[in-house]
């Protein structure tokens, strides 16, 4: 723990002084550089092996690359971005971190080097290109965008949706019907196929094997996930469980 909080230390005082130095030159909101919002994204590739997860927000806009390894392992590589001067590519500030994770405990088994350095396009595929300046990394991947549902969970009354993985192409949905204290009652599995013209999933499971049912994942204008069943939407609510 105290060797995570001297990273993130180390990081948050290391961006402080870049932004500092190089706003005027790069674009580090996503809100006010829309041009950066295309690469706001989940991306896959090798079969969901290799994962990009851009996020924007307040602190800026932030790649996170995983890499399975099995064994309960993965590989990340962390980085802050700011949008290059011409708006066509992301380029990180001069702090990366690529380590070692346990996918059980959540700990640091080793850490490479906190010194990566990163640019990432998109191509005329529509596909993003992770370009590892340090180490070269992942080179030769073309990541596919799969929207923003992975690893999200939500509510819908008493039924938890779990955005859980990404495998064969299609998106791993978990339901699990929660009792009165978090208790599961009962549980189902959805394969979902993502639309990136609509951003939607639809996906197709059952609690019961004689009552299958079809739903249409979809976003709302709050960022919030919406499920439609039979022509009649809910927008679900965020879910605070554990597992």
């Amino acid at each position: 723990m105290k060797k995570l909080f001297a990273l993130m230390l180390v990081f948050c005082l290391s961006l402080t002084a870049v932004i500092s130095l190089a706003e005027d030159d790069f674009g580090y909101y996503p809100d006010e550089y829309p041009e950066s919002k295309v690469f706001v994204n989940t991306w896959i590739a090798e079969n969901g092996d290799w994962r990009i997860e851009v996020y924007g927000e307040d602190g800026g806009i932030k790649p996170m690359i995983v890499h399975r390894l099995g064994d309960n392992k993965e590989d990340v590589w962390e980085y802050a971005m700011a949008l290059s001067e011409d708006k066509t590519s992301l380029v990180a500030v001069p702090f990366g971190l690529h380590y070692k994770q346990d996918t059980v405990t959540g700990d640091w088994d080793i850490t490479y080097y906190e010194d990566g350095d990163a640019t990432f396009t998109i191509n005329e595929n529509g596909r993003l290109i992770w370009t590892d300046l340090k180490e070269d990394a992942g080179k030769g991947l073309e990541f596919e965008a799969i929207g923003n549902f992975y690893g999200g969970r939500w509510m819908k009354d008493d039924i938890e949706v779990i955005f859980f993985d990404w495998y064969d192409g299609q998106y791993d949905i978990r339901l699990y019907q929660r009792g009165e204290n978090g208790e599961i009652l009962g549980d189902a599995i959805l394969k979902g196929d993502y639309d990136p013209e609509t951003d939607t999933i639809a996906a197709e499971g059952c609690f019961d094997p004689d009552q299958p049912f079809t739903v249409i994942f979809s976003y709302d204008e709050e960022n919030n996930v919406v499920w439609t069943e039979d022509g009649v939407s809910t927008v679900l609510d965020y879910s605070y469980m554990t597992d």
